[in-house]
């Protein structure tokens, strides 16, 4: 316990002479610059000029203020353009002459006429379906169709994919509708195709 204090008073007046030390070279260090600040002497003006004649010169200082109306006024070249004029980077649009202004005009018109008008009536997508086959039982005739590796067996009046309902079938054709649209489309059947079962 001795140990450590001795060593805590020792750390303790090391810390202390070490501020003192702080504390006296700030105090000599203000010192100097207030004696730099009192030393500093103000600067005499200059006596007018005296020529080799022993007279002094008229074009020298004859008093403290410069004249400004003696300086006379500057003049520029025209060409070197408007000093204070605003610039541009942006490219200068070409002069149109009016025939150019009436085509312009005639095709923004069109381009707002198309714009107004409306729009084109949707159609439906085109049948991806394949004719397999159909089957005849009396009165009751099922149709065999494919879409994408799918298969689909359907009769008259029933619908197909829910997007589709199969309408008629002959030997040239199987008629369906598209039911979003309700619009009627044709699927041809081949003549090899064409077989019963």
């Amino acid at each position: 316990m001795n140990a450590m204090d001795a060593a805590e008073k020792k750390r303790k007046t090391i810390i202390g002479l070490a501020l003192v030390a702080t504390l006296i070279a700030v105090v000599l260090v203000e010192e100097e610059e207030e004696a730099t600040v009192d030393s500093a002497q103000p600067v005499a003006p200059k006596k007018a000029l005296r020529t080799a004649t022993g007279k002094s010169s008229a074009q020298a200082v004859q008093n403290d203020n410069l004249d400004v109306g003696q300086l006379g006024q500057r003049k520029f070249d025209p060409q070197a353009g408007e000093l204070f004029a605003t610039t541009t980077w942006a490219p200068k649009r070409p002069q149109i002459n009016p025939e150019q202004q009436a085509i312009i005009a005639k095709k923004r018109a069109e381009a707002e006429a198309r714009a107004k008008a409306s729009p084109p009536a949707p159609t439906p997508p085109p049948l991806q379906f394949k004719y397999i086959g159909k089957a005849i039982e009396g009165n009751r005739i099922w149709v065999f169709l494919a879409q994408d590796g799918e298969n689909y067996i359907a009769r008259i009046g029933e619908k197909i994919d829910e997007k589709y309902r199969l309408d008629t079938v002959n030997d040239e054709s199987v008629t369906l509708t598209y039911l979003p649209l309700n619009a009627k489309q044709t699927l041809t059947i081949n003549d090899q195709q064409t077989g019963r079962f």
